[in-house]
C-alpha cells in the first residue's frame, strides 16, 4: 500500500515538473517587442556660433540630419521665424539628410538660428546657434565666409560657398540630389549624386524652367529645379525641348483569363492621401522706401509665394497681410497640391517715417490639418524714411 501511494507521489511530481517546463519553454518563445523608433537628430555643421556676417548678404546653413526610417525635409528659423524649407528628393526620406538652407540678413544684431529635422511630422530637437551681423565688411572679426583673395577661409569655419559675381547661371544643390540623364523621374536615369552644396554651371532648361541641365566635372545631366537655388543671370539659358518617350512593350504569352462569376465582389483600394503643408517660402519688395519730398505716401508692390511643401492637397485656405497689425486680406485660394506653388501681390501704402512688419499668414483660423503648423507665417521689416 505504501510503495502504491509513493508512486502515485512519483506520477504527481513527474506531471508537474512536466507542466513547468512546458510553461518555461512557451515563455522562451515569446517575442519581445521591439522599441519604437525615435525622433530625427540635427546639427549644424556651419557657421559657428559668434561667426559674423554682413548685412545683405547671404547666409548658408549646413546641416547633417539622420533618422532610423528617413528625414524628409528641414526647416531653418531666424529669431522664431521659419525662413527656409529644404525638402528630400526621396518621398521616404534619407537616413542620413546633408543639407543647405540659405537666409539673407537685412538688419544688423544678432541672429539665433535655429534648425529642425522632421520624418513626416514627426520633428527633431532644435539645432540652435548665435550669429552677428554687422554692418559693413571691415567690422567682421569672426568669419565662416571664404576668403574669395586668397581662395580660403578667414577665421571661424569653412563651409560658406562662393557664389562668382560674374553672371553665369548656376545652380546650388541644397540636398544630395539625382542628376539624371533625362528630366525625368520615370525611369531609372541616375548619373551620380551632386552632393549639397554643389555649385554647377546650368547649360540648358526646360521651358517652364522645372528642370535645369548643368555640368559636374566631366558629366552632364538634369537635375530638379525644386532642389537647387539659381545664381546669376538665368533669362538668357537656351530652352532645351525634351519629349519623354514611352517604352514599347513586346509580350512574350498571352495570359487566359477566366471572368469572375457575377455574385463575386472585387474590393476597390483608395489611397490615403498625405497632409499639406503650407509655407509662405517668399516675401518680395522693397525693404528701403522713400516718400519723396512733397508727397505725402508713396505705393510699393509685395509678391508674397505660398508652396505647399506636404503630401496632399490643402483644399480652400485664407491668405492674410498683416502691415504693423492691420490686417489685408489677399484672397481665398480654393486648392493647392503637393508640390505646387502660388504667387500672390499685394500694393502696399506707406505715408509716414518709421520701421513697418509686413507678415504675411496662410491659413490663419488653422482650418487645415497640415504636417506643420509652425511655418505658415513669414515677415519682413521696411524701413520708411520721408525726403
Amino acid at each position: 500500500m505504501r510503495k502504491r501511494f509513493m508512486g502515485a507521489i512519483g506520477v504527481l511530481m513527474l506531471l508537474a515538473s512536466g507542466c513547468n517546463l512546458g510553461s518555461a519553454e512557451n515563455e522562451q518563445d515569446i517575442p519581445t517587442q521591439a522599441p519604437a523608433t525615435g525622433r530625427p537628430t540635427v546639427t549644424i555643421t556651419s557657421p559657428q556660433a559668434g561667426d559674423e556676417f554682413v548685412v545683405d548678404e547671404q547666409i548658408f546653413v549646413r546641416i547633417v540630419a539622420s533618422d532610423a526610417v528617413g528625414v524628409t525635409r528641414a526647416q531653418l528659423f531666424t529669431n522664431g521665424e521659419i525662413v527656409r524649407t529644404i525638402s528630400s528628393e526621396s518621398i521616404n526620406g534619407d537616413i542620413q539628410f546633408e543639407g543647405v538652407l540659405d537666409y539673407t540678413p537685412r538688419t544688423t544684431g544678432e541672429f539665433r538660428l535655429r534648425v529642425l529635422a522632421f520624418r513626416g511630422a514627426i520633428a527633431s530637437d532644435p539645432a540652435e546657434i548665435t550669429v552677428i551681423v554687422r554692418e559693413d565688411a571691415n567690422e567682421v572679426i569672426v568669419t565662416s565666409r571664404p576668403d574669395t583673395s586668397g581662395g580660403g577661409t578667414t577665421g571661424g569655419t569653412s563651409g560658406q560657398p562662393v557664389i562668382p559675381n560674374d553672371g553665369v547661371c548656376r545652380a546650388l544643390t541644397t540636398v544630395g540630389l539625382n542628376l539624371r540623364s533625362e528630366p525625368t523621374t520615370t525611369r531609372d536615369n541616375v548619373i551620380t549624386v551632386l552632393p549639397s552644396g554643389t555649385l554647377a554651371p546650368i547649360i540648358a532648361r526646360l521651358g517652364d524652367n522645372t528642370w535645369w541641365k548643368l555640368t559636374y566635372t566631366s558629366r552632364v545631366g538634369w537635375v530638379s529645379g525644386d532642389f537647387v537655388t539659381l545664381y546669376g543671370i538665368c533669362n538668357a539659358v537656351p530652352v532645351e525641348n525634351f519629349v519623354v518617350s514611352t517604352p514599347t512593350f513586346t509580350p512574350t504569352w498571352t495570359p487566359t483569363v477566366t471572368p469572375l462569376p457575377t455574385s463575386t465582389l472585387v474590393p476597390t483600394f483608395t489611397p490615403t492621401p498625405g497632409l499639406p503643408d503650407l509655407v509662405i517660402a517668399t516675401i518680395v519688395g522693397a525693404q528701403n522706401v522713400t516718400i519723396p519730398l512733397g508727397a505725402t505716401e508713396v505705393i510699393e508692390e509685395y509678391a508674397v509665394t505660398v508652396s505647399n511643401l506636404g503630401f496632399g492637397a490643402s483644399n480652400q485656405f485664407e491668405v492674410v497681410m498683416r502691415v504693423n497689425g492691420v490686417e489685408i486680406d489677399l484672397g481665398v485660394i480654393s486648392n493647392l497640391n503637393n508640390g505646387e506653388t502660388i504667387v500672390l501681390t499685394q500694393d502696399v501704402t506707406f505715408n509716414a517715417s518709421g520701421f513697418y512688419t509686413i507678415e504675411v499668414e496662410a491659413d490663419p483660423g488653422n482650418a487645415i490639418t497640415e504636417i506643420s503648423e509652425v511655418n505658415n507665417r513669414g515677415n519682413i521689416s521696411v524701413d520708411v524714411v520721408a525726403e
